[in-house]
């Protein structure tokens, strides 16, 4: 799968241009951390708060780092899409690149459960007392996807093919 898209973009215009503007990936590398320091930042909050460790929170506060959230991953989407047409062949065929992309849609679709299934059960339970047990797995899962996502990313340049 990922050899289709690196040839499509290994042809590109786009290709040619990120691999000839010499300042433009340490600007992307900038710009991709952080949106990773707002994604990983608010979700870090979020998370633990939906777990239960930060009950001195109300859900209605950590909720407006949302937006930080997601502007934080559309800039990863965007420099991360960038970075792969710069690069398709090195970053096809890397193991790190793949565990990253498998994990990204792990946390993906927890958050899609988070808001459907579990998203109700807060509003329903509240704030006060112990969540329960499927709320605190959502939060542990989406803040153990999301750390290995930044293990295998920083580890993109060391792993190779595998």
């Amino acid at each position: 799968m990922w050899n289709y898209f690196a040839s499509i973009a290994a042809d590109s215009a786009l290709n040619q241009w990120i691999a000839e503007t010499y300042w433009l990936w340490p600007v992307l590398e900038i710009i991709h951390f952080i949106g990773l320091t707002l994604m990983l930042g608010g979700l870090i909050v979020v998370d633990l708060h939906m777990a239960g460790h930060l009950p001195k929170l109300k859900a209605s506060n950590t909720h407006q780092l949302l937006p930080l959230v997601v502007l934080g991953f559309a800039l990863n989407l965007i420099t991360g899409v960038l970075f792969f047409y710069g690069d398709p062949g090195r970053y096809s065929i890397n193991i790190g690149f793949q565990v990253k992309m498998v994990l990204v849609m792990i946390a993906g679709l927890n958050a899609m459960f988070y808001h459907w299934k579990v998203s109700p059960i807060m509003l329903a339970h509240g704030e006060a007392g112990t969540r329960p047990m499927l709320v605190r797995c959502t939060a542990y899962t989406s803040l153990t996807m999301w750390f290995g996502v930044l293990l295998a990313g920083r580890l993109i340049p060391y792993v190779g093919t595998g």
